[in-house]
């Protein structure tokens, strides 16, 4: 049988479309298993999912097996989503660059933008922080409830400690009218938290948990302290222990000391985490969990919270994550 150059080309086309159908189905069908296995749930403008390690090697899978499926998409966006949600920050924003770049327009866009620049304030890169979220301050101007609180701290974290200040103040004045008031309470709270940055550290009067031992300001004094505002029910708070641990071991000769503040109302369960997790520093707990008598002098509704705190007194930086707990803390016991 002899095909002429039209037949034959009819027929690689239909095989390539037959091929591609094949593909797309073949795709969707695994992408429908990823959302069973996963539990994959789809609201509005965001997706969720259970986050493991396991998981995130298989999307990775998924990405290399079908790079042209139509789901792909969100796939790739989950995938930058799942590092985020598992506290890999430093691995976060190359996979939110890709997806931006590879999808610009997505409905996913603006969120990935954000947690773009917050994993890079997160993982104590805040320079490469500031320019993203700037950018996306001046995309937004009316949208601070958004992006207000991330660029407030990388301003902060930046050495930009008044322009912090200017800023929050405007957002507040900005939000303390017309519909997007409802957000500046949550977003206050943080404001408040970055304002204690250059200022005294406010009155402390404790007994360690469990030796009783007085903490107070003036025992503090010349040495850097990290105050850590956590509970066992706390996953954030929990991810970051290991960064608090490897910090205590590196510098506690140095003159670096913790001050756990627990919001935790079990007593048992809070003294096998500690004892457990061998967090051999000082400790607070008074089983009132957000009624804690620090807990409110400090105005902390949200936990994690941590205060570094230099030898003098004064408040140095607040929120580290990550390495960045290690990094700033080297800096202020350092001669």
């Amino acid at each position: 049988m002899v095909f002429s150059n039209q037949n034959w080309n009819v027929w690689l086309l239909s095989g390539l479309v037959f091929l591609n159908i094949v593909d797309v189905q073949a795709s969707e069908e695994a992408y429908e298993v990823l959302k069973k296995e996963m539990n994959i749930r789809e609201t509005g403008s965001l997706i969720f999912a259970n986050y493991s390690q396991e998981n995130l090697k298989a999307l990775d899978a998924f990405l290399t097996e079908h790079k042209d499926s139509p789901v792909r998409e969100k796939v790739l966006y989950l995938k930058a989503h799942m590092l985020w949600s598992l506290h890999y920050y430093t691995r976060a924003p190359e996979a939110y660059q890709a997806f931006i770049r590879e999808y610009p327009e997505s409905q996913y866009v603006r969120i990935s933008r954000l947690r773009n620049g917050a994993a890079y304030l997160f993982s104590g890169q805040p320079q490469k922080a500031l320019p993203i979220l700037t950018e996306l301050s001046e995309d937004y101007p009316e949208r601070p409830e958004m992006y207000g609180r991330e660029l407030a701290y990388t301003l902060s974290r930046c050495g930009k400690q008044k322009e912090a200040v200017r800023f929050m103040d405007a957002v507040e004045a900005k939000m303390s009218i017309g519909s997007a008031s409802r957000f500046l309470p949550r977003l206050k709270m943080h404001f408040d938290i970055i304002r204690m940055v250059g200022q005294p550290l406010r009155k402390i009067e404790l007994r360690d948990h469990p030796t009783g031992k007085l903490v107070t300001n003036k025992k503090l004094r010349g040495k850097v302290v990290l105050i850590d505002f956590w509970a066992t029910w706390c996953a954030p708070c929990i991810s970051e222990l290991p960064f608090l641990k490897e910090a205590y071991t590196k510098h506690r000769a140095d003159g670096f000391e913790i001050l756990s503040i627990s919001l935790d109302e079990n007593q048992g369960v809070f003294e096998r985490m500690i004892s457990a997790r061998e967090m051999n520093w000082l400790h607070f707990y008074d089983g009132q969990k957000w009624e804690n008598r620090i807990a409110k002098a400090f105005g902390i509704r949200s936990i994690p919270v941590n205060l570094l705190v230099d030898k003098k007194g004064i408040v140095r930086a607040v929120n580290l994550r990550g390495a960045a707990v290690s990094d700033e803390v080297a800096r202020l016991v350092s001669p």
